[in-house]
């Protein structure tokens, strides 16, 4: 039970229920309400055989049939004054406001609704900020009711508020008489702090104030042109007659619809300008002229693009991030930057776009993410597909003295959209190409930089176009082919190669319920257990996403289905590791695994590929020569530098090592097995070292340990990059300990927590610390 002093009302812990329509009630305010609904009804018969108290809380819609969730969490508990019943069976009552309110739990939902709600008081400062602000509201109040255009106030109101002392009665006296939306009202209603509340309420006055400035502004330019469209009509009409004479109405009257399109579509003055002048034109040519169609077309681009259409969608960030949540698995990082974005927006109204890059390997989820994020925002979703591209009249358009000319993909699916704010996807950005026609990824400069892109101009269109409201991702599998230029205006989000648990958890989740689905399997009629799952993804495919794992799943299913035609999903059936080996055959891939034992000149790298990490086996061994360096397994020419590079410290640092060696008697052969794969980079540095010195030491290396890192000719170990992708392939081959340099320390926030529980991380920035390790 709730107490409170001012009045000494007792609330109960359960309270019956009327949920709103277009009103919210505010405490320490009396007002009229009608009340319909049967719910509705009987929940005012319950209060009145009791206390008279109920909960009010106003709907998110105006549907008749109102269910739980379509009701505000926060509303005022009020008391029942006076119930008139009118002829139509519905009732006519007066309800005083007494406290906020917070619903914990509905406890009844038939015949009426009952709720356990937690009332709260506005949090008072009672400090000169806040009579400032309260002050502040009643005179911007005053000053807007005294305008012509606003709905009328009392003067008793006005005064009312002067005389009044209680911060929280103003505060709900002005909400309501303001002209307010819903929305605007209950989020008044929902704060704590009385300071809170009377900012946004002096934002929300002085927004109203400036609605109403430009009413009268535009109340004056009107009564200016009434005169000039007066004179307009009488020639108009003159002109009709003529034209009627002549035989020319019917064209006209087609210019007449063209003329009131472009009225309406909401253009800018500039371009509405062109667009008459093209009118204009038109009008003046012969019918069979051949550039009629030529600019008919074009102006039914003009009047169709979306110049001034948005999609007003409210933001929600819970429903945003449940909607992100239930279409993907993992992906925090651009989930977190998309509700960092709606948080921004949900504040200032209004956020230019970000443009995001999402790069990763093939299947990572990278397209279908962009149609989730769509979905979070309530937006219009548009991809184009940039791969292969190289026009530059594919971005930018055609120039309109071009036989078939159109808009570029830009324009084109902005207007496909119908909105101007859709959430627009650029797929395969790393796979535009170049020739003589000129470079298309140049001409998406203007597009995707926030600073130029709210004028965007098409070669077709010859019309700026403000894209500042569309929210561009783009996607790529490298950053390496995009230029310079246009990566510096993109924000990078990597997304990483799953990991063995994570492919598991998306193929349970994810993947089995929409192939059952398309496969027409009933629910509970077949499942995989875990060890027939871990087996396809472990040796039946190799990749970083999970599109093979998707066709593997699909291709049981489907041969499950071959064999048991008969069954019609009357038995239950498990796929094991036993059943997919008969499906699928023998393994077709197998990762590396750990040595078996510590050797002389045998090291454990770490590398990474586009399709995710793998270890790699350094090999060298010594042998009677002229001191020549021989370097197999097709390794390319950075990391023969790299060997090179090893080799020179080796010798170079041959006495602090202990090195006894003649240099010039043996040659060194350096082999990493896997020969027909081509094989490049730095980060092999620390293992050809360690591998080196092990030889010329006659030191075992031991086998549990793998390493990372690039190697300078003085000892030092430089930062890699693929970390994450490098671990997991260390953690998937069993190595216990795993050696990166000092500067990766910082990627170790991307590694799962089950693959730091099961190794050791030593963090090196020289040679001599690596060795310690390696060696025992």
């Amino acid at each position: 039970m709730a107490e409170f002093k001012e009045n000494n009302t007792i609330i109960p812990n359960e309270l019956p229920l009327i949920a709103l329509k277009n009103t919210v009630l505010f405490p320490k305010l009396i007002i009229p309400l009608l009340v319909q609904r049967s719910k509705s009804m009987t929940a005012l018969g319950e209060a009145m055989t009791k206390d008279k108290l109920v909960f009010f809380a106003s709907q998110k819609n105006i549907d008749d049939d109102v269910d739980t969730k379509d009701i505000f969490e926060i509303g005022t508990i009020g008391r029942i004054i006076s119930v008139f019943k009118l002829p139509d069976g519905s009732s006519k009552v007066d309800v005083e406001g007494l406290v906020r309110a917070r619903i914990t739990k509905f406890t009844k939902t038939e015949p009426y609704f009952k709720v356990q709600a937690e009332p709260f008081n506005l949090i008072l400062r009672n400090n000169l900020d806040e009579k400032a602000l309260v002050r502040s509201a009643i005179d911007q109040f005053k000053n807007i009711s005294e305008s012509k255009s606003f709905p009328n106030v009392l003067p008793e109101v006005i005064y009312m508020m002067m005389q009044l002392k209680d911060t929280e009665q103003i505060l709900s006296l002005v909400t309501v008489n303001l002209n307010l939306s819903l929305d605007d009202q209950q989020r008044i209603l929902e704060f704590e702090s009385a300071m809170d509340a009377l900012r946004e309420l002096n934002i929300l006055i002085a927004r109203e104030a400036e609605i109403l400035e430009a009413e009268k502004s535009v109340a004056k330019e009107t009564k200016k042109q009434i005169g000039k469209m007066q004179k307009e009509l009488f020639l108009r009409e003159q002109l009709k007659s003529i034209e009627k004479e002549l035989g020319v109405d019917d064209e006209r009257g087609e210019l007449d619809i063209v003329k009131d399109k472009i009225d309406k579509a909401g253009m800018p003055k500039e371009v509405k300008d062109k667009a008459l002048k093209e009118l204009n034109r038109l009008s003046k040519m012969p019918p069979f002229s051949p550039e009629v169609s030529y600019i008919r077309t074009y102006l039914d681009w003009m009047t169709e693009m979306p110049w001034n259409t948005k999609d007003d969608a409210k933001i929600d960030l819970k429903s945003a991030e449940k909607i992100l949540n239930q279409d993907h698995y993992g992906l925090s990082n651009v989930k977190e930057r998309i509700l960092e974005y709606l948080a921004v927006q949900k504040q200032v109204g209004k956020v230019k776009g970000p443009i995001l890059c999402l790069v990763g390997p093939p299947g990572t989820g990278k397209t279908s993410i962009g149609q989730s994020i769509a979905r979070a925002l309530s937006r219009k979703f548009i991809r184009v597909s940039l791969g292969g591209i190289k026009d530059e009249a594919e971005i930018r358009g055609h120039r309109r003295t071009y036989i078939g000319a159109l808009p570029g993909r830009v324009i084109q699916g902005i207007h496909n959209a119908k909105t101007k704010n859709p959430v627009f996807m650029l797929d395969e950005i790393d796979k535009i190409g170049m020739d003589f026609r000129g470079d298309p990824s140049s001409a998406l400069l203007e597009a995707l930089d926030p600073q130029q892109n709210n004028a965007f101009s098409d070669h077709y269109l010859e019309a700026p176009f403000d894209l500042s409201d569309v929210l561009f991702i783009a996607t790529a599998n490298v950053l390496d082919t995009i230029p310079p230029a246009l990566r510096d205006r993109l924000e990078i989000i990597d997304f990483a190669g799953y990991t063995e648990e994570e492919k598991l958890h998306i193929a349970k989740k994810f993947l089995i319920p929409k192939l059952f689905k398309d496969h027409g399997i009933k629910k509970n009629t077949l499942t995989f257990n875990d060890p027939a799952l871990v087996d396809i993804i472990g040796q039946h495919t190799r990749e970083a996403g999970v599109r093979e794992l998707e066709r593997q799943l699909a291709s049981i299913i489907r041969k499950y289905l071959r064999r048991n035609s008969d069954n019609n999903g009357k038995k239950q059936a498990t796929i094991t590791k036993e059943i997919i080996h008969k499906y699928l055959g023998p393994a077709k891939y197998t990762h590396q695994m750990a040595e078996v034992k510590d050797e002389i000149g045998v090291v454990t790298g770490l590398a990474w590929t586009p399709v995710g990490g793998e270890v790699l086996t350094i090999e060298v061994s010594k042998m009677p020569g002229r001191g020549r360096l021989i370097l197999t397994g097709q390794l390319g020419e950075v990391m023969k530098e790299s060997a090179q590079a090893a080799l020179s410290y080796a010798r170079a640092y041959a006495s602090k090592l202990g090195i006894k060696e003649d240099f010039n008697k043996d040659d060194i052969h350096i082999h990493v097995p896997s020969g027909a794969i081509t094989k490049d980079g730095p980060s092999a540095g620390s293992a050809i070292t360690t591998a080196l010195i092990s030889i010329f030491l006659k030191k075992e290396v031991r086998k549990e340990v793998g390493m990372t890192g690039e190697v300078t000719l003085r000892g030092k170990v430089l930062e890699i990059g693929g970390v994450k992708e490098k671990v997991l392939a260390a953690h998937r081959a069993g190595l216990k300990i795993i050696i990166l340099p000092a500067a990766n320390k910082k990627d170790m926030i991307d590694i799962p927590k089950e693959v730091k529980r099961n190794a050791k991380f030593v963090f090196v920035s020289h040679v001599d610390e690596v060795l310690k390790v390696a060696f025992r």
